[in-house]
């Protein structure tokens, strides 16, 4: 019986994402949703409040608290997804990391006004959601097309949270 070889084109317009790895990104991005909104939580109570409202004429930087915590624990969290997606071997998973960094910065500061447990779920769907997106924005070949389409998502997501 003859035995059929597949051939990919080396020069095909887009790699392809399974369904078996966009399931596993999104399982990834739910986890990194979770570890970030931990960690923000982490930061903002027992870390930069603190520090940083310690006197009664520090109301100036006491402001800054949610928005420093959110920095640091999109950060955090940008590393580990990134070592996520290498792991599950995701096409441009730097160029993902990024994308999903720059659309979701600010979106603790808006989930802080709902219920822990919510802010949770939500928060980890978006991330969850965000995750799966780009990283199929980035299986172009071309990165001139990758790069614009996660500009244009991320400054989308950018104005849609202002």
């Amino acid at each position: 019986m003859a035995k059929t070889i597949e051939a990919y084109s080396p020069h095909a317009a887009w790699e392809t994402m399974s369904m078996r790895m966009a399931a596993t990104v999104f399982l990834y991005g739910l986890v990194v949703g979770l570890i970030t909104y931990v960690l923000y939580l982490l930061f903002e109570r027992f870390i930069f409040d603190p520090i940083l409202c310690r006197e009664s004429v520090a109301l100036v930087r006491c402001e800054s608290v949610s928005t420093l915590s959110a920095g640091m624990a999109i950060i955090i969290g940008s590393f580990v997804g990134l070592v996520f997606l290498v792991r599950e071997r995701v096409y441009r998973p730097i160029l993902a990391i990024i994308g999903v960094a720059i659309s979701l910065w600010g979106i603790f500061i808006l989930l802080s006004t709902l219920p822990i447990v919510l802010a949770m779920i939500i928060g980890s769907l978006l991330f969850a959601l965000a995750y799966v997106l780009f990283s199929w924005l980035v299986q172009p070949t071309s990165l001139v097309v990758s790069i614009v389409g996660v500009v244009i998502v991320a400054l989308l997501a950018r104005l849609a949270l202002s």
